[in-house]
């Protein structure tokens, strides 16, 4: 990126070169002031400068975020940044966890269908097996030669 560190002396004229500006020293006073970034910004024409002050106390004068053509950003603009971040996470996070809860009930309602239906065939298949052996006895009833009527009787009571 073609970045460098200067010395605070040489901060004014390395102003009018620099399209993003890093601040953080320890210094309790600002080493930045408004003057000094206007002179830099008449040098460049305007062109805007992107300036960061992570610095506490600030390394930069407020007064310089006022200028047209200069981007400052503190670190209590970082931090409102990652708060908002972390608002909107916890949104997304909100969302996720109700499409889950509502894909987890779908899926139970899909499940207790697919057990009517398991048990639904078995009774099906239970009440199949038992006609068709009620049928087969009656046949052979009547093969033997034994009464119609009565078959028909038997039959009719071993279905119910």
């Amino acid at each position: 990126f073609g970045a460098h560190a200067v010395l605070l002396s040489d901060i004014p004229q390395e102003l009018v070169h620099s399209d993003i500006v890093i601040s953080s020293t320890a210094s309790q006073l600002p080493i930045l002031g408004k003057g000094a970034v206007e002179s830099a910004l008449k040098l460049r024409k305007h062109k805007p400068i992107f300036m960061v002050d992570i610095a506490v106390p600030r390394d930069i004068e407020p007064e310089v975020g006022e200028l047209d053509d200069v981007y400052l950003y503190t670190v209590d603009d970082l931090h409102e940044v990652v708060a908002e971040n972390l608002k909107s996470r916890q949104g997304a996070a909100q969302a996720a966890e109700e499409l889950v809860s509502i894909g987890a009930e779908d899926f139970m309602v899909r499940l207790r269908e697919l057990a009517a239906v398991d048990v639904l065939k078995a009774y099906r298949q239970q009440g199949e097996r038992l006609r068709d052996e009620e049928l087969q006895k009656a046949l052979r009833m009547m093969a033997n030669g034994s009464n119609p009527q009565d078959v028909l009787v038997q039959l009719a009571r071993g279905l119910t």
